[in-house]
């Protein structure tokens, strides 16, 4: 096993993922510029929204497009066998927001938000323009890694041999990432994340659990390599003061994730998920998965497309979670095989 060489995989692969950020944010400030203050709502429908989401929609399928040769190739360096029938489909990833919601409409939130700071609250017109610009920056950037982040995890879940995966943390990364460096966590487990997270799994086999490597796997690693006022920036002054006087760090820091959804399904027994209907047009993946599989079996089907989120937390075993993560368009196998999903 080497781990060490896995990371820096995963680190040049999240600088990769970095570089991908910056051609989206750079794209959507091109259409921001067009953004009139004298005509918000007018100018963002007209002009500014198409151009982003088209901006956004490329950004996601680049930030999918290298998951599978990348777990592939971290699994093989950490002595996995990385042969699998199935390939990511990036587009799969693209069009819709990592909770389930429409691009269109989360990208409008901060148009409609200026909007009403410049009509209820008398704030200026230039004034919402910037904030508008700096809340879809974050948009455009959080959503190009959740993308990546998905399709990794789909690609992870379609390789036999990979029964985990381990977290790796880049530099910058905050308490709530850090304190969760280094966990292993089994092949069917939510990837935990806030939004801008930066972090990234690494494809491991159950006996990862017991081997590490740098700083980007180790909460405690990464605490010491930091600046004393790193240190009290990130994790607090008095819990740093903590950590440095041999305090566990997650004692310290209690990392917990939230996740915003727009279409909630109560699927019995208190669970509950979350679903969408974007990429389910005629020319998307998924509406010709779902085609093949009507005429097979003779039905009709809902449009309702499980998010890759909710199918993780639904599938009781792995082959469940492989065969739904295909039938909902996410993974993809020759045509003539859809009938076995």
């Amino acid at each position: 096993m080497t781990i060490g060489q896995a990371e820096e995989l995963t680190a040049a692969r999240q600088r990769e993922l970095q570089e991908v950020a910056r051609a989206v944010q750079a794209e959507m400030l091109f259409w921001l510029a067009r953004l009139d203050p004298a005509d918000l709502m007018g100018s963002w429908f007209e002009e500014v929204l198409p151009g982003l989401f088209a901006a956004l929609v490329r950004g996601q399928a680049r930030a999918a497009g290298g998951a599978s040769a990348y777990v592939a190739e971290a699994a093989q360096m950490m002595g996995l066998d990385a042969a699998t029938a199935w390939q990511v489909a990036p587009g799969a990833f693209a069009g819709v927001a990592a909770d389930g919601r429409p691009l269109s409409s989360m990208l409008t939130t901060p148009a409609l938000r200026g909007r009403l700071a410049v009509e209820q609250r008398g704030q200026s017109a230039d004034w919402a323009v910037g904030q508008i610009r700096r809340s879809v920056l974050l948009m455009g950037t959080s959503e190009a890694a959740d993308a990546s982040r998905g399709a990794a995890q789909a690609a992870m879940a379609g390789t036999r041999s990979v029964t985990g995966y381990i977290r790796c943390i880049s530099a910058g990364a905050c308490r709530r990432c850090a304190v969760l460096a280094g966990r292993w966590y089994r092949w069917n487990a939510d990837f935990l994340r806030h939004k801008h997270c930066h972090c990234y799994g690494i494809p491991a086999g159950e006996e990862s659990r017991l081997g590490r490597g740098s700083w980007r796997t180790s909460p405690r690693g990464y605490f010491d390599q930091l600046s004393r006022g790193d240190q009290d920036r990130l994790f607090g002054r008095g819990g740093a003061e903590a950590i440095r006087a041999g305090a566990d760090i997650p004692s310290v820091v209690n990392a917990r994730r939230t996740a915003a959804s727009l279409r909630r399904i109560d699927v019995g027994g208190g669970t509950i998920v979350t679903a969408t209907t974007e990429g389910t047009t005629r020319r998307g993946w998924y509406s010709h998965v779902r085609r093949q599989l009507e005429r097979i079996e003779g039905r009709p089907l809902s449009r309702l497309r499980l998010t890759p989120e909710a199918i993780f937390r639904l599938s009781a075993d792995r082959e469940e979670l492989v065969r739904l993560l295909g039938r909902h368009g996410y993974l993809v196998r020759p045509a003539d095989e859809i009938a076995r999903l």
